[in-house]
This record gives C-alpha cells, sequence and structure tokens, in this order.
C-alpha cells in the first residue's frame, strides 16, 4: 500500500505542538519536518525530507520520547 498524503503532529498535555512531519503543500513530495518548542511554539529544528527520508510511525513515537522527556513534572 502506498499513501500519497502524510501527516505526523505531537501536542504536550495543554495542547502545544512540539512535532510535526507532513507533506501537506502543493507539491506532495515536499516533505517537512519540524521539532517545536514547547513553551513558545518558535521552531527549533526544521528539515526539508525526501519521501525516502519520511520516518515510519515507530521511529516518530521514539523521536517523541526523546523530545519530551525532559517535559515529564
Amino acid at each position: 500500500m502506498r499513501g500519497f498524503s502524510y501527516r505526523y503532529a505531537a501536542w504536550v498535555e495543554n495542547l502545544v505542538p512540539v512535532l510535526r512531519y507532513h507533506n501537506l503543500h502543493e507539491d506532495p513530495n515536499e516533505y517537512h519536518h519540524r521539532v517545536l518548542d514547547p513553551y513558545t511554539e518558535e521552531t527549533l529544528f526544521y528539515e526539508p525530507l525526501q519521501r525516502h527520508q519520511f520516518p515510519t510511525f515507530s521511529e516518530v513515537l521514539d523521536e517523541l520520547e526523546v523530545i519530551t522527556r525532559d517535559l515529564e513534572g
């Protein structure tokens, strides 16, 4: 099976985004990866990706665990 539109987005408890992967632009071959500051929503990390670089869901969960590890109260 092959999909054409992809989006992984994660928010912390207060509904502030912390991680985004997507290809939701005019060009579906334009992939993006962003890590956001959970306090300011500023982009901390950005990279354009190629289709073959787009992560699996389990890889996204691993990255999310690392990003949010220090946020736990």
